[in-house]
């Protein structure tokens, strides 16, 4: 049986594009060894090929759902999206998710959701979570602070003698005009390996990539606006490290208050390691694996 993953293309991905769901898409084929090819997520109901398909990430960025029957599901690492919860959990589409139970979430808030409409499912956590660790050579000989998504108002929180040498980037908003998804993973895969080889520290509000780097050993700080305090998408981060939720307060800003927060963060943290943990999520995908063989 043929084995895809996911990609993603179409006019909402031709001018900017999230390298967080290309880093997804390779950690799916990491653990699948090879695939056959990838299919789109935002065209799964078009797919006219036959065989099965890693579908974690985020669902969805469009209406077109549920996704055909020519596929058989691996769900895994799933999450629903509050804003398309009434097209994931339409009649038909709480019928697809049904037929395919039980369903591996990406977060507990995923889990909820589904429940809600009595269909079966469970916490798998993500599988950006599952790369391997950097060599040791690799993380004593990173130097680099990078700073990674933070919003302007964040990054006013992250001591001076932090920022001033950092290196900031966007990985969940890069532009290049009509960039083929091959190349959009390449990008992704360098982008980890730059991660794996020069960071000492990363700062940032992406769970794409605090999570790899955690999993690769990169020590983590997570700052989040905490007016977003109740976005479930990020909550599975404490599971391994704190989440950092800051105020956009602008009474913090005028009396000069950002040292106070500051102070409690740990700006120095040391890399975690949770090897039977990375071993647990991919034995699930394996496992959801199979029960998508058995219903072929």
């Amino acid at each position: 049986m043929k084995k895809y993953a996911l990609e993603y293309r179409g006019y909402k991905f031709d001018y900017f594009f999230n390298l967080g769901d290309e880093i997804q898409t390779l950690a799916a084929v990491r653990l699948l060894g090879e695939v056959d090819g990838y299919l789109s997520r935002d065209a799964l109901h078009l797919a006219d090929v036959d065989g099965l398909l890693s579908m974690n990430g985020f669902f969805m960025g469009s209406d077109n759902w549920p996704p055909s029957e020519r596929i058989k599901p691996i769900l895994y690492s799933f999450h629903l999206d509050r804003k398309h919860e009434r097209v994931v959990c339409s009649d038909k589409g709480v019928s697809y998710l049904k037929k395919h139970e039980p369903i591996g979430c990406r977060d507990e808030g995923t889990v909820r959701a589904l429940s809600k409409y009595g269909i079966k499912a469970y916490y798998s956590g993500c599988l950006t979570l599952t790369f391997p660790k950097r060599s040791k050579e690799s993380a004593e000989n990173a130097k680099e602070t990078f700073i990674v998504g933070v919003d302007k108002y964040l990054e006013k929180y992250i001591p001076s003698s932090i920022r001033k040498n950092a290196i900031r980037l966007n990985q969940s908003s890069v532009r290049l005009p009509k960039i083929e998804p091959d190349l959009k993973r390449k990008l992704a895969q360098q982008l980890l390996d730059g991660y794996a080889k020069n960071a000492k520290l990363v700062i940032t509000s992406k769970i794409h990539c605090a999570m790899p780097c955690l999993a690769m050993g990169i020590p983590v700080v997570f700052l989040y606006p905490k007016e977003k305090k109740n976005d479930y998408r990020i909550h599975l981060i404490q599971d391994f490290i704190p989440i950092n939720y800051v105020s956009n307060s602008s009474a913090i800003y005028r009396l000069g208050l950002q040292k106070l927060f500051s102070d409690k963060v740990d700006w120095n943290p040391s890399p975690i390691s949770f090897e039977e943990r990375k071993k647990e999520i991919a034995q699930g995908f394996y496992e959801a694996l199979e029960r998508a063989k058995n219903k072929l």
